[in-house]
């Protein structure tokens, strides 16, 4: 999620453990240790964009970091405060609280989160959420900024950041239960369009959980359709995309391709343009949020670098679209969510 969010999460949660015993103190380092697991973007500029791709949401964010830091932290923290009598474990346990829930969200995104680490590299993501998305933001930002103004030991402090948590977290198992729904739809419109995907996965449009993107690999085709749950008909028209796979295979088993193909999961397009390798991950859409049956440029993008002789690959770049026209999107985009074609 974004640093926003995540700072948000990390003061609620703090909150919630210690702030009837630290006051103000408790949000503050819940919001600190909310961007901990982040910090892993510090080392992008001393290594290759194909290390960094890796490096991101992986250690940090795995289970083990979260253990492991959790009482290191915790014992410091109580170290320092030692005159408030918390102790390390109800330390420990709120920097674990604030690191867990961390990485419980960013597992709602799309991006893949590397929790296994360092023992696999496997990528998990439930594709429930968007990564940025106010409904679930804006009630933990009230929820914590009406306790800061409140006492340490009013219980109505309490009660307004438990109600903040409460209804981000309702909305967050709503997204959940909504995706199972979607998901019936999908499969139903595969079945009668006698598509036979492969794979297939959907996820929130940006901002919300009513408009659905889903994808589905078949062959050397993509296949990407749009569904809101405001939909009358339950019929998806699907875009399909060329894959064209065949323009990778002489530099499989080289690095920075098995990377990019690791990280997309399978969904992505390959396109040969002015003499340039380009791979499109198609899991963050398109610059046009599909709305459009002409094609339009993807918003996940990476140019494929060469030696000397194209024959083998030294790395890749990530370049993005230019968004000059998409806030002309925003009313037909806002019409779609609400079901209209």
């Amino acid at each position: 999620m974004d640093t926003i969010t995540q700072i948000t999460l990390g003061a609620a949660v703090g909150e919630a453990a210690l702030g009837k015993k630290m006051g103000n103190k408790a949000p503050l380092w819940g919001a600190f240790l909310g961007i901990v697991p982040d910090l892993d973007v510090l080392v992008t500029p001393f290594v290759s964009e194909v290390e960094a791709l890796s490096l991101h949401r992986g250690l940090t964010h795995s289970l083990l970091f979260c253990a492991l830091a959790a009482p290191v932290i915790g014992l410091l923290l109580n170290r320092w405060y030692s005159d408030k009598r918390v102790g390390p474990y109800r330390w420990s346990w709120m920097v674990f609280g604030v690191l867990i829930t961390h990485v419980g969200i960013d597992l709602c995104t799309t991006y893949g989160t590397q929790i296994l680490q360092p023992f696999s590299d496997q990528l998990f993501s439930f594709n429930s959420i968007f990564i940025i998305d106010p409904f679930y933001t804006l009630p933990l930002m009230g929820g914590i900024i009406t306790a800061l103004f409140m006492r340490r030991t009013s219980s109505q402090r309490r009660w307004a950041n438990y109600i903040g948590i409460g209804l981000s977290s309702l909305y967050l198992l709503a997204g959940l239960a909504i995706k199972t729904h979607i998901n019936t739809v999908f499969e139903q419109n595969f079945e009668q369009q006698n598509i036979k995907p492969t794979q297939y996965m959907t996820t929130p449009t940006p901002f919300n959980i009513a408009l659905w993107s889903g994808y589905a690999v078949e062959g050397d085709t993509l296949y990407a359709g749009l569904y809101s749950i405001f939909d009358e008909d339950r019929r998806i028209q699907f875009q399909s995309v060329p894959q064209n796979k065949q323009l990778l295979t002489p530099f499989r088993g080289q690095l920075p391709v098995e990377r990019l193909l690791w990280f997309a999961q399978g969904y992505f397009t390959v396109e040969k343009k002015n003499g340039n390798l380009l791979v499109h991950d198609i899991r963050f859409g398109r610059s046009d949020l599909w709305l459009k049956e002409q094609p339009a440029p993807f918003v996940w993008n990476y140019k494929l670098q060469f030696e000397p002789g194209m024959q083998k690959t030294t790395g890749f770049r990530r370049f993005e679209p230019g968004f000059s026209t998409r806030t002309k999107l925003w009313g037909p985009f806002l019409d779609r969510v609400l079901g209209e074609e």
